[in-house]
């Protein structure tokens, strides 16, 4: 679907790189202007909105290049759908992320209130990183979560991080000794 740039939301937290690269947006819009078609960026519609949750570079290409449109992909789903649909955009195509833009994928999901609860690799695989550079940053930046949730057998188990002090056991009195 080619959509109008005007219709597309970009305000909406969904753009999770640590920054827009601007010479890449210069060499797209150059592509652009000479007639190179680029892939449909990705969108969420949520029944009255479009958020752009894929393709940002392409977006503000196009943007530049004075085009009205843009070829879209669209999904339907909430704000919050496309802001965890973006955490592990372009992994495999488009401008490879850099190790910033991983670290800034992990850090919002894990200063989330609800994502902060998932497991390291349930983090991980939505952001396409590993779980233990998931590890790493939850550590450093000191986030703590209640349970860790996980799947087995079909279904949701969840598993408390508190570990609870085993008591030691009172030495057994000696009563011949008195």
């Amino acid at each position: 679907m080619n959509l109008s740039l005007e219709k597309i939301r970009t305000d909406g937290g969904t753009q999770s790189r640590a920054q827009i690269e601007q010479a890449v947006v210069a060499e797209y819009a150059d592509l652009i202007l000479e007639g190179v078609k680029f892939p449909a960026v990705t969108v969420f519609y949520d029944g009255a909105e479009y958020f752009l949750a894929d393709g940002f570079h392409r977006y503000f290409a196009t943007k530049k290049a004075k085009s009205p449109g843009i070829l879209c992909n669209v999904l339907e789903g909430t704000l919050r759908d496309a802001v965890l649909y973006s955490f592990g955009a372009n992994h495999a195509h488009g401008l490879r992320r850099t190790q910033a833009d991983k670290r800034t994928a992990v850090i919002t999901m894990l200063e989330d209130i609800e994502w902060q609860e998932w497991s390291d690799r349930e983090i991980a695989k939505a952001c396409n990183v590993s779980h233990t550079l998931v590890a790493t940053i939850r550590k450093e930046i000191g986030a703590k979560k209640a349970e860790t949730k996980f799947q087995r057998g079909g279904k949701e188990h969840k598993q408390s991080e508190k570990i609870k002090a085993i008591k030691k056991e009172e030495p057994i009195a000696d009563f011949d000794s008195k």
